[in-house]
């Protein structure tokens, strides 16, 4: 969902070759090419809420090489989607997290090894708990084959909080959401109660169980420090906002 207006030039077979040699922010916390404003795919102004978030959104720009390749600049979709897409789908948001709450990665603990039972609970349960006591969400576990849906007071508690934040914080927890499997990881994120690297690693337990016994390849090991930068870039975005 947060990519798509970030990725357009791409899917439509255009990638912009640089043309600028000066990358500034401006002092409406725009993003400036050679005095020129960065603009999103719909037109409208690139312009970021706090001074903590324009500075590395200008290192991207900054950072650009003989074209754009916007999957190198993680922040710049995040800016883009906040003001081209968020506004406009704040139902659907809703609907998504909803709809992810249910089936949540850290609410679906494995039922054996005893020792991958043992990290998963060493991982998750303090983030259920902080959820619980800091955002006042219950998140019921299932440990049966049967489905449990959350609690309706969770529910209900979860769609106020996603209600209430802002476009940006949106964009945000929208990446982080599918990015690390879990709802609960993502809240966490979003307030600070893990940062990048740690939230992946909690979305990730089971594979680095599997590959702690079976080994991982290359190609499984760079999908990985692909994903887990991604993680880290949130922990950025989410870090400046909360500087507001």
């Amino acid at each position: 969902m947060v990519d798509k207006p970030a990725k357009r030039a791409d899917q439509l077979g255009h990638r912009p070759k640089r043309f600028w040699k000066e990358v500034t922010v401006t002092q409406g916390l725009g993003i400036a090419l050679d005095g020129r404003p960065v603009k999103t795919p719909s037109g409208a102004h690139l312009v970021l809420p706090v001074h903590a978030l324009a500075h590395p959104v200008a290192a991207e720009w900054a950072a650009v090489g003989e074209h754009v390749d916007y999957d190198a600049m993680p922040l710049t979709r995040l800016g883009f989607a906040a003001i081209d897409r968020m506004p406009d789908i704040r139902d659907e948001i809703v609907t998504e997290v909803l709809r992810y709450a249910e089936t949540d990665l850290i609410c679906y603990p494995s039922e054996y090894p005893e020792s991958l039972i043992a990290r998963e609970a060493q991982a998750w349960d303090p983030i259920l708990l902080w959820a619980s006591e800091e955002l006042d969400l219950v998140f019921y576990q299932n440990l049966t084959l049967t489905h449990q849906a959350q609690p309706a007071q969770t529910t209900d508690r979860l769609r106020a909080l996603v209600l209430a934040m802002t476009p940006h914080e949106q964009a945000g927890l929208m990446t982080a959401i599918p990015l690390l499997g879990s709802v609960v990881l993502a809240l966490a994120l979003w307030r600070g109660r893990l940062g990048g690297e740690d939230a992946f690693a909690a979305a990730t337990v089971g594979e680095t169980f599997q590959a702690g016994i079976w080994g991982q390849d290359a190609e499984a090991e760079e999908r990985r420090n692909g994903m887990k930068a991604r993680a880290v870039s949130l922990e950025t975005w989410f870090g400046a906002l909360r500087k507001t």
